[in-house]
């Protein structure tokens, strides 16, 4: 077999980009962007610190990457008879209470065929 030479449509697109809009323009709207300014009603200028940080976000992803994002896993283990425990846990834990309600409403929307 031989590795085909032709394009994926990503690579493709990617290209065309790059043609279109050279990395020096990106580099600059993202340097314009990190000193951004608001003009207030009174005409002072003050800091758009919203924009500053999107681009601060922007240019550190492409620089260092994206940082590792946390998930919560909750594990739960409720035996049939081991329900005393269970309201406790439902008391306590937001999070469990979300996933008992998404699971209840799962199984009370699913059409249940009897065999």
């Amino acid at each position: 077999m031989t590795p085909s030479t032709e394009l994926s449509p990503g690579q493709k697109l990617a290209k065309v980009l790059a043609d279109e809009i050279p990395e020096s323009r990106i580099v600059e709207a993202l340097s314009n962007a990190l000193t951004a300014e608001l003009v207030n009603r009174d005409g002072t200028r003050s800091p758009d610190h919203k924009t500053r940080l999107a681009a601060a976000e922007t240019a550190l992803a492409y620089r260092h990457g994206l940082p590792v994002r946390r998930e919560e896993t909750l594990l739960v283990h409720a035996d049939a008879d081991s329900t005393v425990g269970l309201k406790e846990r439902l008391a306590h834990s937001p999070a469990l209470r979300g996933l008992m309600r998404k699971l209840l409403n799962e199984v009370e929307t699913s059409v249940i065929v009897d065999t």
